[in-house]
């Protein structure tokens, strides 16, 4: 049994770079025809796209990463900026092409991280008709990344429980801190401190880390190390992966 078998998720915030520079920590003989996705799929069963932020892919594009990738692969989809930074949740109608993109993972798709920009803050009539929106067309786990400290007061959080949006954590959560007993995901994006991007959490946060999964099991949990600048993120997301292993065997 490995440590997606009671529901938790490990992986990397994209798969290209990881492979291209952390090559031994993905040692399948070399074979110009296995994608870089194929050979991260041999190492974890989930990761975030987040180029889907910067661009929109075809639903074939999908549907191929979907192909590369075994049958218990999962997939998190970062929701495109134009809906979230650029018409700042106002316009519902750019969720229709983005969710017939994204079809083409089929039941691969995990989760939708929808990340909001530092200046927008909590509107609840604009909040409400954008989840709404969101729930009519996607019934599965939602993540919310808002980044304006107006999100943190009773009203927004509210709002994002009764659409059952689960709210992310940037940072590591303390061991004994309970997850919660709604339906929402719990979401974790971890960049690496003190310096983003780069630096490596070490085994103390990450044993921490591992006691706080362990809680509540029916809710899904879903982890992304962000910081691949460096090798960090790899060795990081191993290293829970092999922790969690060695609770659920």
């Amino acid at each position: 049994m490995n440590a997606t078998a009671r529901g938790i998720r490990i992986g990397l915030a994209g798969w290209s770079e990881a492979v291209s520079r952390h090559r031994s920590s993905f040692p399948l003989p070399f074979d110009p025809t296995v994608s870089a996705l194929a050979k991260y799929a041999t190492a974890f069963s989930f990761v975030e796209i987040n180029a889907s932020f910067y661009r929109q892919f075809r639903a074939e594009t999908y549907a191929k990463w979907a192909e590369d990738v075994p049958e218990s692969f999962r997939f998190s989809v970062k929701m495109h900026r134009l809906i979230t930074h650029y018409t700042r949740l106002k316009n519902t109608t750019l969720l229709d092409p983005f969710f017939e993109s994204v079809a083409g993972l089929g039941e691969k798709l995990a989760v939708v991280l929808v990340q909001l920009p530092p200046s927008l803050v909590f509107d609840p009539p604009v909040a409400r008709a954008f989840f709404d929106a969101l729930r009519a067309r996607h019934a599965g786990p939602i993540a919310c990344e808002p980044r304006h400290g107006s999100w943190g007061q009773a009203a927004a959080l509210a709002l994002l429980a009764d659409h059952r949006v689960g709210l992310v954590r940037i940072d590591i959560p303390a061991a004994e801190e309970e997850t919660g007993h709604d339906a929402s995901p719990v979401y974790i994006r971890l960049h690496g401190t003190p310096r983003r991007y780069y630096s490596s959490y070490g085994s103390e946060p990450l044993l921490q880390l591992a006691a706080f999964l362990r809680l509540n099991p029916r809710r899904p949990r879903f982890v992304v190390f962000d910081n691949t600048a460096s090798s960090a993120g790899v060795r990081n997301a191993l290293e829970l992966t092999n922790l969690l292993g060695a609770e659920l065997r």
